[in-house]
């Protein structure tokens, strides 16, 4: 693989590749104009990282439902299920309730009207061909299911940042795969009738001005170009990337979960092989997949909150929406940000006074093993201990570190991960995964909880995308880990470099507890780097990198971003009291060759000026 030199502002990353999961943003500016609402920058996203910014063919299928059922001034939000759905109307009540309050009570300007009767409500539809003809609009994909349902929330247009929170933050809406397969039926399904006459009253011209733009496509082109661009993708991707048919998606999605549960290389899978992560009696069973990475904190939180209701304990810096996850969706939560030193007796100091109060528990504690972005390593084996001893459940996000590198299953009761971060690589497909350690004394209580809390929603394409960009899982994660390592030591050697973030230089004590002790194993790809000169150093380190730049990590190709401008613009200063500098570049290593990624850097760090 070889460095992909700047993409275009707006474009997807990596380029030509559809439903990419990144967006590029090449310069410093454009991050800023992004977070600023800047024409500039927006009028030129044709992506977005998925959960942040609703996929064009979203978008498009959204407003066809809203042509269709919703009243002047109403926005739609579309689900996979009826319970992802429920969940949003349920949340978008109760934060127009906490907004009232707080407006009342003057910590906030945002004033929401509780919605009445109805005004928040689901319909479901169901997408189906409705004869032989729009049913060949399936044959490239060979879906299985005979048909799709989609659960259409609808809401006044001004709620509508509310349930793009919800969405963010649960990751819980349909795939850009699902609605474009939706959209295909039903734009075959129109033409059928149109065809027959019985079409009536159709209101098919041009979207309705509201919250879900359009693509800039008239109906015709839209449908011409998806037909051809999948005629095209399904034939590249079933030929030479050696894609299955979606008719083997539940045969995939059991391979992803033997892949999760023993890290299986490509070779020992079809050994047969069964490679533990070192606890015993883990098995396919104990894994579950869900649709994002924050899908599974989500349903991790929701599945303890389900047994018994408490607060939960934030223990170091995590990824943002872990945070509101823990703060939104329950009683709260209490955050301990720096995630060492007094923090630990501080934890315990909490521990400590809920104990005496019973009917006012703490549900558990999350950490992320290493943090996003200072990653920063917890000690799993205290964390551990403490759970153990105040009976509370330890949940670990082990997907910076992933568990080729660290066992952190043998530490927590619960282990989530992003699939679609190094997992995948490929950065064209979303997904999650939890891990339940069946040597947990809270194994059958969560297991039930789980059972019956999380949903698979992985649409039968992202399966199939999962299972082929995974096969190779271990190998790139190798890789990977001596990129990463030499280009961390290059950036630690430099007097222009003011802080190095990187598992190895970063509480190397606590990750070298959980590193596994094969050879192979290392640090993970992601490092954070700070500048002598500040902002003109890391303004200047970035436009100078001949790399891809946008948001997300764990990419088979290197990728950098100024994390904190994209993850926190609105509140730096709260972010800076826990060391996360406004001017950290987050850089995430890929696979292109060592000389290269050197080379690249060195020429970089030439650009920065000296103080």
């Amino acid at each position: 693989m070889s460095l992909t030199s700047q993409v275009p502002l707006g474009e997807g990353v990596p380029p030509n590749t559809r439903n990419a999961v990144s967006v590029s943003f090449p310069t410093w500016d454009d991050n800023i104009g992004y977070e600023k609402g800047d024409p500039r920058v927006l009028n030129r996203m044709k992506n977005g990282y998925p959960r942040f910014f609703i996929a064009r063919s979203i978008q498009a299928l959204a407003a066809y439902f809203e042509r269709r059922l919703a009243l002047p001034s109403e926005s739609v939000m579309l689900f996979p299920s009826l319970l992802a759905a429920e969940q949003c109307v349920v949340f978008i009540r109760d934060q127009v309730q906490k907004q009232q309050q707080q407006h009342k009570q003057g910590s906030s300007t945002t004033f929401y009207r509780i919605p009445g009767p109805g005004q928040v409500r689901i319909v479901q539809h169901v997408v189906e061909p409705s004869d032989r003809k729009a049913a060949s609009q399936d044959a490239m994909s060979r879906v299985p299911q005979a048909h799709v349902t989609i659960y259409c929330v609808l809401f006044p247009e001004n709620l509508f940042s509310l349930a793009k929170q919800y969405w963010q933050h649960t990751g819980n809406g349909i795939s850009p795969r699902l609605a474009e397969y939706c959209m295909r039926i039903e734009n075959a399904n129109d033409e059928c009738e149109q065809e027959t006459g019985l079409h009536q009253g159709s209101n098919l011209g041009g979207y309705r001005r509201g919250t879900m733009s359009g693509t800039g496509l008239s109906a015709s082109e839209q449908k011409e170009s998806a037909g051809s661009e999948l005629e095209v993708s399904t034939y590249v991707e079933e030929r030479f990337g050696r894609n299955f048919d979606p008719k083997y998606a539940a045969e995939m999605k059991l391979a992803l979960r033997r892949r999760i549960a023993g890290a299986l290389t490509e070779g020992e899978e079809k050994d047969g092989a069964e490679v533990q992560r070192g606890v015993a009696g883990l098995s396919a069973k104990d894994v579950f997949l869900v649709a994002t990475g924050m899908s599974a904190v989500f349903y991790a939180h929701q599945a303890l909150l389900s047994i018994r209701r408490g607060k939960s304990i934030c223990f170091g810096f995590p990824y943002t929406d872990t945070l509101k996850i823990l703060e939104k969706f329950g009683p709260g939560a209490y955050f301990l940000g720096h995630g060492e030193g007094s923090d630990y007796e501080e934890l315990e100091r909490i521990l400590e006074r809920h104990e005496l109060t019973p009917e006012d528990p703490i549900l558990a504690i999350f950490t992320e093993c290493p943090s996003n972005p200072l990653l920063k390593t917890a000690d799993l084996p205290r964390l551990q201990e403490l759970a153990i001893r105040f009976k509370v459940a330890l949940v670990v996000d082990e997907t910076i570190g992933n568990f080729v590198n660290i066992d952190a299953l043998s530490y927590a009761d619960i282990v989530v991960s992003s699939l679609t971060k190094v997992f995948s690589g490929d950065s064209n497909v979303m997904g999650g995964s939890l891990v339940l350690n069946p040597n947990s004394r809270f194994y059958a209580p969560v297991r039930l909880a789980v059972d019956a809390t999380a949903e698979d929603l992985i649409w039968c394409e992202d399966a199939i995308f999962l299972e082929r960009n995974s096969r190779d899982f271990v190998r790139r994660v190798n890789e990977i880990n001596c990129n990463a390592l030499a280009v961390a030591e290059l950036l630690q050697a430099s007097p222009k470099v003011a802080n190095v973030w990187y598992p190895k230089f970063t509480t190397p004590s606590n990750y070298d507890k959980i590193k596994r002790s094969t050879d192979d194993t290392g640090y993970g790809g992601l490092i954070s780097v700070t500048f002598v000169s500040g902002e003109r150093g890391s303004r200047a380190f970035y436009d100078s990198l001949l790399c891809c730049k946008g948001p997300s990590l764990g990419t088979n190709f290197t990728l950098a971003s100024p994390y904190t401008l994209l993850a926190h613009f609105t509140e730096l200063e709260w972010a800076a009291q826990y060391g996360v500098d406004a001017n950290l570049v987050r850089i995430s290593v890929g696979l292109e060759p060592r000389e290269d990624l050197l080379a690249m850097f060195q020429t970089s760090l030439k650009a920065v000026p000296d103080n």
